[in-house]
């Protein structure tokens, strides 16, 4: 059997395990049972945990490119991927290969049936997944793992991190409330499950008071030290949808993610560098570097300038309201006028408030509701229905191809339209397509 066959039944099989345990977990004693079998290959290298609602993919991003500059082999575990499922486990940003990926997954398989593993210990598809990324990283000779969560912190299998180099926590917002509580209180108490004893904590600043004080209190009780950025000692020098310029306790930086709360991430992760590997010589060049040459998918990015097309994974209530932000700031008044939007969005991520405070903006020229291949895909009607009452031209429509079409035909007609398409990130790689089949017609479009 060829690779492209064997990687095919691999992805078969971990997709055939259900993302989550059922019912939910109680503690960690699966995944420590788990990696026991492995001899804990966590414990073989340093590692930074990352918890959050949003934000996350990007700060991990920042974190293993410093890193790399600094001369250490990062790994970088992340959820979930874009276009290939490989994304989700790189080291020095190259991705596992699809060969590893298939002979580690079998390692696996064949521990689990030698060890007899018992029913309740077996690994759902995210266990499994984070238990591979482990054994690679280890077989690699990873100096250090950047690692994110997967849901949570608490009872996250990526937790049976015992000691890490620094917890960092990113922006906490409402999302996965049947699991991790109704309150942004009791989210931030579920993510501070991360914060071990004596490990520095870093939290992102633009967070509430309240959550503020949760970590804080939790770093206190653990005996860690607690860092938050400074934002007086922040100045946003430029900011355009090539780059933001910025300072930073009076040091210039650049980054290519757009939008404000990017920023916001970068000082995180440059505070989380500056305490670990503060004595290293070259350490500001290596954070300007690695925050300069970072670039991560589905943020703001932009698949096309003429016409400008936008894809953001903005896919929960802050992160909608984040891409509201940036399209404002962006955008609006710089060239653009209106904007056409296309949305496909999960029905577990409160959906209808989320389109009612994009919807509600002046710029709105236009909704189209779409589906996201997922079970858990909001109907674009349902979509559409919650846009009409705040955008006089909302529709939906079950062909993407077809809906990006038109939206960028009509930008085309209209220099002063864009085209931002939004929601989840399982929307991603189907935009993608879809804009690269628009392309091969069009020729006066240009591909980024």
């Amino acid at each position: 059997m060829d690779i492209t066959n064997l990687y095919n039944k691999t992805l078969n099989y971990i997709h055939s395990l259900g993302m989550y345990s059922n019912p939910p977990h109680i503690d960690l004693s699966k995944m420590k049972y788990l990696c026991n079998i492995f001899g804990n290959p966590q414990d073989s290298y340093m590692t930074v945990h990352i918890a959050g609602t949003n934000g996350k993919g990007s700060t991990a991003a920042m974190l293993a490119n410093i890193l790399r500059e600094l001369g250490y082999k990062t790994g970088r575990y992340i959820s979930p991927y874009i276009e290939e499922f490989t994304e989700r486990i790189s080291i020095n940003g190259g991705d596992i290969s699809r060969d590893e990926l298939v002979f580690y997954a079998e390692k696996i398989q064949n521990a689990l049936a030698e060890n007899n593993a018992p029913d309740k210990f077996m690994p759902n598809e995210f266990e499994f997944v984070t238990l591979l990324a482990f054994i690679y990283y280890r077989a690699h000779e990873c100096d250090i793992a950047v690692i994110e969560t997967g849901l949570g912190g608490r009872l996250d299998p990526t937790n049976v991190i015992k000691s890490p180099l620094a917890s960092v926590i990113t922006s906490i917002s409402l999302d996965h409330m049947q699991v991790l509580g109704d309150t942004v209180e009791k989210i931030a108490v579920e993510k501070c499950g991360i914060i071990k004893q004596n490990r520095p904590v870093v939290l992102y600043p633009l967070n509430g008071e309240s959550v503020i004080k949760i970590v804080e209190n939790t770093a206190k009780e653990r005996n860690c030290e607690f860092i938050i950025p400074d934002v007086n000692s922040l100045k946003i020098v430029a900011e355009s949808l090539d780059c933001t310029q910025f300072e930073y306790k009076n040091k210039p930086y650049k980054i290519k993610l757009a939008g404000r709360h990017q920023i916001y991430n970068a000082v995180t992760v440059i505070e989380t560098i500056m305490r670990l590997f503060r004595d290293k010589t070259n350490i500001y060049d290596a954070i300007y570097n690695g925050i300069e040459k970072t670039f991560f998918p589905a943020r703001f990015e932009i698949l096309s300038k003429k016409p400008l097309l936008i894809f953001d994974g903005a896919h929960n209530i802050s992160g909608v309201n984040a891409l509201c932000d940036t399209i404002k700031n962006l955008l609006i008044d710089k060239y653009y006028k209106k904007i056409i939007l296309i949305c496909g969005m999960l029905k577990d991520k409160k959906p209808e408030e989320a389109i009612k405070n994009i919807c509600s903006e002046s710029f709105v020229e236009k909704f189209i509701a779409v589906p996201v291949n997922s079970m858990r895909s909001e109907n674009p009607e349902n979509l559409c229905e919650y846009a009409s009452k705040y955008c006089k031209n909302a529709e939906y429509s079950y062909d993407l191809s077809e809906a990006l079409e038109s939206a960028l035909d009509e930008a085309l007609w209209n220099k002063y339209v864009a085209v931002v398409c939004f929601g989840s990130l399982y929307l991603a790689g189907d935009v993608k397509k879809a804009w690269d089949e628009y392309n091969k017609y069009n020729k006066n479009s240009d591909k980024i």
